[in-house]
């Protein structure tokens, strides 16, 4: 790549933000930066809520509801706005 050049992907992946088992909400297909698309459960009464970084549009959920992820797994594929 040049200097000045960019490369400008408007793809972006949500990632779990840690383990357990993954249940979406009913956000989408459009969603706001920080928007909750899903919680994480583990032991005991811990849910972690999955949070959208950017704004833009869910195109497809990686996780399916009831499956186990670890940290950093997939969880949704979306563009960015």
């Amino acid at each position: 790549m040049h200097e000045g050049e960019t490369v400008w992907v408007p793809e972006r992946v949500i990632v779990s933000p840690s383990s357990g088992v993954f249940v979406p909400t009913a956000a989408g297909p459009e969603v706001d930066e920080g928007e909750v698309i899903g919680h994480v459960e583990s032991t005991g009464d811990s849910r972690v809520p999955v949070t959208s970084p950017f704004a833009g549009r869910l195109i497809s959920m990686y996780a399916l509801h009831g499956e186990r992820v670890s940290t950093h797994d997939r969880i949704a594929w979306m563009r960015a706005a």
